[in-house]
């Protein structure tokens, strides 16, 4: 009959022996068991860049000063002024006087998104 000492160190033989393998072998081995259904991709991409301190976004272009409104799924639309834009991001004051920024990332993502006011 095995000892408790004897199931230990065979255990222990076996995890080294998995860890070996590398996790990618047993999930390659996993994925071609289970039938793949299509995947529907919901992230729909905007056109945004910043150039010469102007932003351009969806066809319009955006400069400071301007009045815009911005959206963000599930909470209401806040009306803003572009304070600066950058790079990489575009900064803004909101009616009560508070500053944030827009990455231009979240605007291609669809995370927000501006228009006009």
């Amino acid at each position: 009959m095995l000892q408790d000492l004897d199931i230990l160190e065979d255990w222990t033989t076996i995890r080294k022996a998995m860890a070996t393998l590398g996790p990618h072998r047993v999930k390659t081995e996993l994925f071609e068991l289970i039938p793949l259904a299509p995947v529907k991709l919901e992230k729909h991409m905007h056109s945004a860049r910043s150039e010469e301190g102007r932003l351009y976004y969806d066809g319009e272009w955006y400069i400071r000063g301007q009045t815009i409104c911005i959206d963000k799924k599930d909470e209401c639309p806040t009306s803003a002024i572009i304070t600066t834009i950058n790079h990489d991001e575009v900064w803004f004051k909101r009616p009560d006087g508070s500053k944030s920024k827009l990455y231009i990332s979240q605007l291609q993502k669809g995370k927000y998104s501006i228009k006009h006011s």
